[in-house]
């Protein structure tokens, strides 16, 4: 199938969505469909082109639409982004026209007034609902031969807005099962990253925030604060998220001993990183976006890893997880967070247990099974 993905985003890009989409690119290409990228053009900061950076076969082609980087200029950040996005809908059609692909891709709403113009089935990849507009955006859905929300709950408030329910489905994101293999042992991955401790290593893996929000890492400083008998272990970035982290440990009295932050490392070296840990935390606070929005990447990546896993417990992370392969715990609770790491630590056959079930599920939530599915049927539908 010819396959046009739009995008309105930098690539390639050292942020998570800019990471996600590589992985739609790969399993597309593993598919063997032909895919082409069409992205905005953009003053980048990396020097790699995308297909070195990513590791993407360059049987994948990508086209960059403008010779202006509209986020580059003086104007306000609102007015920058609108005119990009106005920009990039002015000139699709015409590109889409041209190239004649069977199905447009995209998880940019704001291009989807132009993408389902074209006649062409266009499928959206839903991050996250619109706050404005909400009337034009069902319009458009529903003109989508397939929305793909990343979560249940996004599904059913697009239902209570109209959309119809035969364009809706809820797949979360995946992972790359290439990635775990040939993994080193616990003591290499610790004697690599330097992290010396007889405690249970309690592992945080993944961007330290979200939007400028809370995602664990403070929850995780404070249980180790709590309860000497774990290690934090911080694993990510960006430099100023680790610097504000390291000064609130300092502030709740922790020491070399007690946590160690790596900043952040290169992608190849997650999945080691992973098994550096004896417990993986994803203690997120009940905040809108995670109890929307969210399917953590890192989710997939604590499963593919093999260990216990801790995390709040948000609608969200239930489209994937439950008793039978996770921990849960009160959402932004540290007491709840601190009471889940000691049932673990009290039962390590029922955790490893956990760990296992989570290992053997997550061969169901790969990037290409994924794709399999949001693509099922679709080329069958009607322009």
């Amino acid at each position: 199938m010819k396959i046009f993905y739009a995008t309105n985003v930098r690539l390639p890009s050292e942020r998570a969505h800019g990471r996600q989409i590589a992985h739609v690119c790969r399993a597309l290409w593993q598919l063997k469909h032909d895919l082409e990228v069409v992205a905005p053009y953009r003053e980048n900061v990396i020097e790699q082109d995308f297909w070195t950076y990513e590791r993407l076969s360059k049987d994948i082609k990508l086209s960059y639409v403008g010779t202006v980087d509209y986020i580059k200029k003086w104007w306000p950040g609102a007015i920058k982004l609108w005119a990009m996005n106005r920009m990039l809908r002015r000139e699709l059609p015409a590109i889409i026209a041209d190239r004649e692909p069977d199905v447009v891709y995209t998880r940019s709403p704001a291009l989807l007034p132009a993408l389902v113009k074209t006649g062409v089935p266009v499928v959206l990849e839903l991050h996250q609902l619109p706050r404005f507009a909400r009337h034009l955006f069902v319009e458009e859905c529903n003109k989508c031969a397939r929305v793909a929300c990343l979560t249940s709950p996004m599904r059913d408030e697009l239902l209570q807005w109209g959309v119809r329910k035969d364009v809706l489905m809820v797949e979360g994101d995946a992972v790359d099962l290439d990635r775990f293999e040939n993994l080193p042992s616990q003591a290499k991955a610790r004697a690599k990253w330097n992290v010396k401790t007889d405690r249970m290593v309690v592992g945080y893996v993944g961007r330290l925030t979200t939007l400028g929000q809370e995602k664990g890492v403070k929850t995780v400083l404070e249980a180790v604060a709590k309860d000497k008998s774990f290690f934090a272990f911080v694993v990510g970035g960006p430099e100023d998220d680790k610097k504000k982290y390291e000064a609130m440990a300092k502030k709740l009295g922790l020491t070399e001993g007690d946590v160690l932050f790596t900043g952040e490392i290169p992608a190849a070296d997650v999945p080691a990183s992973l098994c550096a840990c004896d417990v993986l935390a994803m203690p997120f606070p009940d905040l809108p976006h995670y109890r929307t929005h969210m399917s953590p990447l890192k989710m997939f990546e604590y499963m593919a890893a093999d260990r216990p896993l801790v995390t709040s417990d948000l609608p969200t992370v239930r489209d994937v997880l439950s008793e039978k392969t996770a921990v849960f715990c009160e959402p932004g609770s540290t007491e709840g967070f601190v009471k889940a790491l000691a049932w673990i630590h009290e039962h390590p056959e029922d955790a490893k247990a956990r760990a296992t079930a989570a290992a053997t599920l997550v061969r169901h939530h790969t990037w290409p099974e994924r794709m399999a599915r949001i693509l099922d049927g679709v080329s069958s539908n009607s322009r």
